[in-house]
């Protein structure tokens, strides 16, 4: 229904904006809420699949990569790796009973989702980070929105009908052209020491991520056997189906505009 989905959009996209220009303890706590909703979710559908990960753990575990993120103002790869070999130290001595699927679920679900989302607060703390994070937001709704149009009225043909059906052709050609066309028109304005190549190659990036991170959930849902990993979005479904594309976004763009940053320096 297009009218739900336009409501919790039209709520939804100045919440997300006003935090992250507010930044502070408004952006990281509403990372966090989003991070917890989306690990209770994950956990919800790995229990589907006669596994038992251990919640507690893996939602302290995907909690503690943001805010390590938040407060370190440096590389993700540092805080994280710390945080995975405490979390494997931390089974192998308390929960030796645990099965190796049980382990790598609850590590797989804390990284996933806390892991690439800790990207959000990093995107920030880059120089001109305000405007990155917003443009890159924008980017991938553009994305989400160009893909799922364009599906609906131009697609015939399915590139992985058994992993999404509704994925088509023209909805991933609609989102990139929709991606492209925000980043030269709101880049310029935003960012304007990037050039239109940068600026292009970021829309790039960020479309094949939006959408190769809208497959990887859907194929987790598949497997789950659910159309949807939540209700609290209504139109939209949970929080990782609204939430799918950004995750590996995040990540794709911080280090893509690292580089470019660290040239410019």
């Amino acid at each position: 229904m297009l009218g739900p989905r336009v409501l919790v959009a039209v709520l939804g996209v100045p919440l997300l904006l006003g935090a992250a220009v507010k930044g502070g303890w408004w952006f990281l706590f509403l990372v966090l809420a989003v991070a917890f909703i989306g690990l209770m979710e994950f956990y919800r559908m790995a229990g589907r699949l006669k596994v038992k990960p251990l919640i507690p753990a893996g939602l302290v575990g995907g909690l503690l990569f943001i805010i390590a993120a938040y407060f370190n103002n440096g590389p993700a790869a540092w805080p994280g790796l710390v945080l995975t070999v405490g979390m494997l130290v931390f089974f192998l001595a308390l929960f030796p009973r645990m099965t190796p699927a049980d382990v790598a679920v609850t590590i797989l679900g804390s990284w996933y989702v806390g892991g690439l989302l800790a990207f959000l607060p990093l995107l920030r703390l880059l120089p001109r980070g305000v405007e990155i994070l917003i443009l890159t937001l924008i980017m991938t709704w553009a994305n989400d929105t160009g893909a799922y149009f364009c599906g609906r009225l131009f697609g015939r043909r399915h590139p992985w009908p058994s992993l999404s059906p509704g994925k088509t052709w023209a909805g991933a050609i609609g989102g990139l052209m929709s991606t492209l066309a925000v980043a030269e028109t709101f880049g310029q304005h935003l960012l304007p020491f990037f050039s239109g190549w940068v600026l292009a190659g970021w829309a790039l990036l960020t479309s094949i991520a939006a959408q190769a991170g809208d497959l990887i959930e859907s194929g987790f849902k598949r497997h789950a056997g659910v159309k949807d990993s939540g209700t609290i979005l209504p139109g939209h479904g949970g929080i990782l189906d609204r939430f799918d594309s950004l995750l590996l976004v995040a990540p794709v763009v911080y280090y893509y505009l690292a580089f470019f940053l660290t040239k410019m320096e």
